[in-house]
Parts: C-alpha cells; sequence; structure tokens
C-alpha cells in the first residue's frame, strides 16, 4: 500500500519531497498496523491544490493530555482546511481515552468539523513503553 499512497501523493502535491517530514508522515499515517484502516479518499481531499502543511508532534501520559497540549500550544491546529492524525498507544488500547482526547479536539475547533477536508484518525500501538503520542498533520 505505500506504493500507492506515494503515487497518490506525487500525483496531487507534486512539490511534496519524498524526503519532507509531510511526505513521510502521510506515509505513516496509511501505514501497517493501523487499528482503524484509513481511506485513501481522506489522502486525495487533504492534499488540495495551493495548500501548507505542518507536523506537530505530541509526547504525553495519556491521549486527553495529547489533546490539551496540542489545544493550549498549537491554537492554529483549529483554523486549518484538513487534519490527519494518529496517535501511538503504549499497550493496550482502551477506545473510551481515544474518545476522551476527540472530543476535547472537536469542541476546541472554531469551525464545522465537518467543513474539514479531511478530519481524519488512526491509531497505532507503539513499542514506547508509558508513552502516548499524537501527531497531527495539519493542511492549511
Amino acid at each position: 500500500m505505500t506504493e500507492a499512497i506515494k503515487v497518490i501523493i506525487q500525483n496531487r502535491s507534486p512539490l511534496l519531497s519524498e524526503d519532507s517530514e509531510v511526505f513521510q508522515e502521510i506515509l505513516s499515517f496509511f501505514g501497517e498496523g493501523a487499528k482503524i484502516i484509513p481511506d485513501t479518499l481522506d489522502l486525495n481531499s487533504f492534499l488540495a491544490p495551493h495548500r501548507l502543511y505542518r507536523v506537530i508532534r505530541i509526547k504525553e501520559k495519556s491521549f486527553k493530555d495529547c489533546a490539551y497540549k496540542l489545544v493550549d500550544d498549537f491554537p492554529e491546529f483549529a483554523h486549518a482546511y484538513g487534519m490527519l492524525r494518529y496517535y501511538k498507544s503504549p499497550g493496550e488500547v482502551y477506545w473510551s481515552e481515544i474518545e476522551k482526547a476527540e472530543n476535547i479536539l472537536s469542541d476546541a475547533m472554531t469551525m464545522d468539523v465537518y467543513g474539514w477536508t479531511p478530519d481524519a484518525f488512526t491509531l497505532f500501538e507503539n513499542a514506547d513503553p508509558g508513552t502516548y503520542e499524537l501527531v497531527a498533520i495539519l493542511a492549511f
């Protein structure tokens, strides 16, 4: 699937370098092992013309803390046109914890979340014990 994702990125955003952080994080988002399989239609809409991108990485003691840090330290996320994000869990996934984090993010958004192109997330298990991580790829 990685090659198919590379082709979509190259076709939709030919100026985005394969070595760039954004390119690599998009590949990670669509990588193997995702607990929620991402839809490539999200990628097509995310890579709309004339967009700028930013990657934000947050490591905290819980998914909820990751969400609060994104809201408090990076308020510009709420003004993005779209966001792909993935969580990395240090072990067993408690979906209620993901739901709490997602509620924090949706409450902080200043525009209708359904107007985003797209607003998608997935989850991976992380080998780093005790560390919860949120990686947000924003489109402006």
